[in-house]
């Protein structure tokens, strides 16, 4: 197909004689055939004629790019290509107030039509709030022609020139990886990433960053490019199927995609795509909470027994129990009804009832049916998971539903096939199926249900179409998989995307608000440096929209140090720690490092990735900011070899720093040793010497004053998830809180004194101790004990 960029040249209008510092509306200006849509911080210039547009930063008086055009559907822009079949295109606008987050703005909509060659109305539409450094994209049609049309594909900016006639060093680009794909900071190469990109550089001397993406997803996926040769950013909406906009029809995409061009720091402007990520698809993935025990994981990846059924799934709930880990958190058992078709081309896929998946083996009795499992596992204070494979349906189901299949069409069910690439596949857009669906997932809600593992998802990716809705993108049909599971099992409902990206189908966000996790690793009990790294550096999406976790890891095979810093890693950087050990193989020491990471850090913010612009592959120190004066910091040996890993804590984020303040002195606690490694100034170096794939874990905090917890035994973050309430009470001189103190285990807390005395101390605990730190004078340790697991205050009264 031949191409029509439609394009724009940029020219600020307005703004350059403003003040840098005033802030004014957010204007749309029309001045000798040029369109300028700006405000105080950014400008969007339009040229009508010649049709490119500029972009620039008003605030530093940089030009961000330049000579970049519009696309749509492959037509390349007259202006560009004068000798193609088009002719001249006539570009018009409207304007309209708009208001989001309590900001106002403007949206500019451009309308493209005329021409020899007779084509669909075209839209665009870009939207800039008042005092802000971000662009909002979006793409339209309305359908002219004598016929029904597709909307396929649309550049919103094509072949931009970025920092036109500046000196431009040290530019490095981070892809917006999904799924198995892993993200990597490069030197200055071609860049292709779907979902997002960041580039930052240092140009004419001062740090930039531009980050660029899909924002809200429903019917198309983002593409972005970085090209080096010639210095120029691409940002693309694509579905293979494309948008069906039937005759008069106006239709803008409900997708949006932006640009953000003012944050400097590539951590802060990375987070920030990931807060607007999180607010534009309601975002709000559920934690796993628990640890999770993998059915399949454990007979195949670590050479156990199977106990891929229910009836071996209580056993080894019943194993939790009894080996301990049960009294810190609860437990998850997942089994997987995974049958494939390679014996009669029959399975327990599509039927999905109790019947076929007894049948198979994983409903045994006396836990036949998924209600008398679940409750089961309830009763010994468990959480029931299972397993669905996305769009591989069992022959004799397909038989009975032919009307279910893409394009009503079983013809090929008889040809051989790999079982994860079928030839007849669901139509999760037909209305009879999304009915059958639906009332399945509402009945497993009902039996107890917790989660669903979806397998294969790249089935129910179908870039082939054949939906029975004809308006259903590849996109929006892949995405009702996951909507009626949520629907079905409400928010709560815990799923998971095992997104391996086989199938060329692309590794994407497009399911941002609807699933909680995506896998990214195949299958695996290894723990190696990469698995940290697939989430460590998406730290700006984890947990503010997804989860992400490497698959289960057989914990029984490392030696102490790796074990904790495997625990401690998968906390941190994935949120979810699934096991391939059996619970029977646990031995106290491993139950007691594998309950220091619950109750699972349930914030939205993730460990920064402080050196990951050093040129280290797999970053080594994570930064988890928990207020400004308290900060989680793990040192990891992603190497192969014993090393020294250091961390300097006043230098910027961007040189590997944690860019704390030098005057100002900090305490250091190394959880995993238990050691108090003093009180040290904010230009300190921390080193720790650690072997390979070992970590430290510190708790960094700003000296006070007045008396403060400065660590505990029972959490890696060291008193941010276990301490409930922690106050410290200037009038009365009480610093107290609340504590889960488990049966049969003293939990301490350390407490720096700050030269304060104590005089009494207060507590529901059946008993307590105040000993003195054997590290330092400076601090003291409360310790307390129960005979039975049980939420407990304290307080201890200080006086100078």
């Amino acid at each position: 197909m031949r191409k029509i960029i439609l394009g724009l040249l940029l020219i600020p209008l307005f703004g350059l004689a403003q003040s840098k510092s005033q802030k004014i509306e957010t204007q749309v200006i029309l001045k000798d055939s040029v369109l300028e849509l700006g405000n105080n911080k950014l400008s969007v210039s339009i040229n009508l004629k010649k049709g490119n547009y500029t972009l620039t930063d008003k605030i530093s008086n940089l030009v961000i790019f330049q000579n970049a055009r519009f696309s749509v559907d492959n037509w390349n822009s007259p202006f560009v290509y004068g000798n193609n079949r088009i002719g001249k295109l006539k570009i018009r606008y409207e304007q309209k107030e708009v208001q989001l987050d309590n900001k106002k703005g403007k949206r500019l909509e451009l309308f493209f039509t005329g021409g020899t060659k007779v084509l669909p109305e075209y839209r665009f539409a870009l939207t800039l709030l008042d005092n802000q450094s971000v662009l909002e994209y979006q793409v339209g049609m309305k359908n002219t022609m004598t016929y029904d049309c597709r909307l396929m594909k649309a550049e919103l900016f094509s072949d931009a020139k970025i920092f036109p006639n500046s000196e431009i060093t040290s530019l490095q680009t981070l892809n917006g990886a999904a799924g198995v794909t892993m993200p990597e900071v490069l030197e200055n190469v071609d860049r292709e990433s779907t979902n997002s990109m960041m580039l930052t550089a240092v140009v004419n001397g001062k740090r930039q960053t531009l980050v660029w993406g899909g924002l809200k997803y429903q019917n198309f996926y983002a593409n972005t490019i970085y090209k080096k040769e010639k210095s120029t950013i691409n940002l693309l909406m694509n579905d293979p199927v494309g948008r069906l906009v039937k005759v008069n029809e106006e239709y803008w995409a409900p997708d949006t995609y932006c640009l953000e061009v003012g944050e400097s720091n590539p951590f802060i402007a990375l987070e920030n795509y990931g807060l607007a990520l999180r607010k534009a698809n309601n975002a709000k993935p559920n934690v796993y909470d628990f640890p999770t025990l993998c059915g399949w994981a454990v007979g195949n990846l670590s050479g156990g027994k199977d106990i891929n059924n229910t009836t071996a799934l209580i056993e080894e709930l019943d194993n939790a129990n009894k080996c301990g880990l049960g009294k810190y958190t609860k437990v998850a058992v997942r089994v997987e009804p995974d049958s494939y078709c390679y014996t009669d081309g029959n399975t327990e896929q599509g039927w999905w009832d109790d019947e076929h998946w007894s049948k198979f083996g994983h409903l045994t009795a006396p836990y036949d049916t998924f209600a008398k499992w679940c409750a089961a596992v309830k009763e010994r204070n468990g959480v029931p998971l299972t397993y669905f494979q996305s769009s591989m349906p069992s022959d004799d189901f397909a038989l009975a539903h032919p009307d279910w299949m893409l394009n009503n069409d079983i013809s090929q069910l008889h040809l051989y096939h790999r079982h994860h690439q079928p030839n007849v596949r669901y139509d999760y857009t037909d209305k009879g199926f999304q009915d059958y669906v639906l009332t399945m997932w509402k009945r497993l809600r009902k039996d107890g249900m917790v989660g669903i593992k979806f397998d294969y998802p790249e089935t129910a990716w179908n870039p082939q179409g054949g939906f029975e809705d004809k308006q259903a993108t590849t996109t929006s049909a892949y995405r009702q998989l996951f909507q009626l599971a949520r629907e079905g099992l409400g928010p709560e409902g815990r799923l998971h995307e095992r997104a391996l990206g086989e199938s060329e189908r692309p590794t994407l966000d497009v399911t941002a608000g609807i699933v909680d996790i995506q896998r990214t690793a195949w299958d695996t009990n290894a723990f190696e440096p990469q698995y940290v790294t697939t989430g460590g550096l998406r730290w700006y999406k984890l947990r503010s929209v997804f989860y992400y976790y490497p698959d289960s890891k057989a914990i029984h095979t490392h030696s102490e140090g790796v074990r904790q810093s495997l625990v401690t890693m998968l906390a941190l950087t994935s949120g979810r720690l699934e096991l391939a050990t059996p619970f029977s193989m646990l031995t106290p020491e491993m139950v007691h490092d594998i309950s220091r990471i619950y109750p699972m850090y349930d914030g939205i913010k993730s460990p920064r990735p402080v050196d990951a612009f050093l040129g280290q592959k797999h970053p080594r120190v994570y930064d988890l900011e928990l207020t400004p004066n308290w900060h989680a910091v793990t040192l990891f040996n992603s190497g192969n070899n014993k090393e020294v890993i250091s961390v300097s804590l006043n230098k910027s984020m961007v040189e590997g720093g944690l860019q704390l303040n030098p005057d100002t002195d900090f305490y250091v606690y190394d959880f995993w040793k238990n050691k108090f490694i003093g009180k040290v100034e904010g230009n300190a170096t921390l080193s720790s010497e650690l072997n390979s794939l070992e970590c430290t874990m510190y708790a960094i905090k700003k000296v006070e004053s007045d008396p403060q917890l400065l660590s505990t035994n029972r959490h890696i973050l060291q008193g941010w998830m276990d301490v409930k309430e922690l106050n410290w009470n200037k009038n009365n001189k009480i610093l107290s809180g609340k504590v889960t103190v488990v049966e049969g285990e003293p939990f301490k807390i350390v407490i720096a004194t700050n030269n304060w005395k104590n005089v009494k101390i207060d507590t529901d605990a059946a008993s307590y101790k105040w000993e003195n730190h054997p590290d330092s004078d400076a601090l003291k340790v409360l310790v307390l004990n129960n005979p039975t697991t049980k939420e407990v205050k304290w307080s201890v009264l200080f006086k100078k």
